[in-house]
């Protein structure tokens, strides 16, 4: 079984996908974690972004891409071929159950290859508290989340939504009732 979980920037999509795994015995397959791999061992995506943000660092991209919707739809459009490539190998001939946490799992097309997708979700102060916590500045939060709520339309197309504004055993135990 393919299990796909996706949601917003701060909405605990990793944290649900890890006891989703712990329950089910899945392996993960982070899409967040592929795209950085990707930026750092792909030549021609290094180029690429050399030539869109003037240099390769992760943060220069970030701050730019998510300043303007242009450099963004260009990241994307570079970086997402690969990222998918790779995880679709580590989906062909899997044995065991696996879960894709993608936050643009729809965007992708990588919802095609789940059996069942599981949309995580929070309020807007939980989700600035815990990107608060990881050293996101206010307006580097407005920006992420601004570029992020088009996710927000594939909630419906989901099988699952799990609600996590609250604590973390209200979130296991969403997973472990899945």
């Amino acid at each position: 079984m393919i299990i796909g979980v996706t949601g917003l920037i701060g909405s605990g999509k990793s944290t649900a996908a890890a006891f989703l795994a712990g329950r089910l015995g899945a392996r993960i397959i982070d899409a967040d974690k592929l795209g950085h791999l990707v930026l750092k061992q792909n030549k021609f995506v290094r180029r690429g972004l050399k030539i869109i943000f003037g240099s390769a660092g992760r943060k220069v991209i970030a701050a730019q891409a998510f300043a303007s919707p242009l450099k963004l739809f260009l990241l994307n459009t570079l970086t997402h071929p690969f990222i998918c490539r790779r995880i679709l190998r580590e989906i062909q001939g899997a044995p065991e159950n696996l879960i894709i946490d993608a936050p643009l799992l729809f965007q992708t097309g990588l919802h095609k290859y789940c059996d069942r997708i599981i949309f995580v979700t929070a309020d807007e102060k939980s989700i600035r508290h815990r990107l608060a916590a990881r050293g996101y500045s206010a307006e580097q939060i407005d920006r992420r989340l601004s570029a992020s709520q088009k996710v927000c339309r594939y909630k419906s197309k989901a099988d699952k939504i799990f609600a996590n504004s609250g604590s973390l055993a209200a979130l296991r135990r969403l997973a472990y009732i899945f």
